[in-house]
């Protein structure tokens, strides 16, 4: 089943509140004032971690902390396994284009049939209930177990 944009929004605060602590963080072991950063500071220790947190976590597990918390995960229209060139593509340049023009990339998922945002469509994915729709693995051809 595919997840409503209202769910998603809530997995992106999760993640959210993980992810400033940590750029707070690491702005500060820097030694960088994270509340008066200079350009090159916020992408240093805002976007670039959160460029890695979302891809990785995309890529590896097909979902990120919030998604895994609210039951979602990310997969690709064709069934193939995620990788990390489709993350990358999906997080970094298709988030990316879906802010830009005052978010209405994300505001795209209320209206879609598919609930999918501009990132979603770039990279061909879907954000789906995790468990729900996926193939039952294959039996052993033996009897089954009482």
């Amino acid at each position: 089943m595919v997840a409503s944009p209202w769910r998603r929004l809530v997995a992106s605060v999760v993640d959210s509140f993980l992810l400033i602590p940590l750029s707070f963080l690491l702005a500060r072991l820097a030694g960088a004032d994270p509340l008066n950063a200079t350009l090159l500071q916020d992408l240093l220790f805002n976007w670039i971690p959160s460029w890695a947190y979302f891809t990785l976590f995309t890529a590896y597990l097909e979902a990120t902390p919030g998604k895994m918390l609210l039951g979602l995960k990310v997969v690709r229209e064709d069934g193939r396994p995620m990788d990390l060139l489709t993350a990358f593509l999906r997080e970094v340049v298709g988030k990316t284009l879906s802010t830009l023009p005052l978010g209405l990339g994300y505001l795209w998922a209320f209206f879609h049939p598919k609930r999918q945002a501009w990132h979603d469509l770039i990279a061909d994915t879907l954000v789906v209930r995790a468990g729900e729709g996926e193939a039952a693995p294959p039996s052993s051809g033996g009897p089954a177990a009482p």
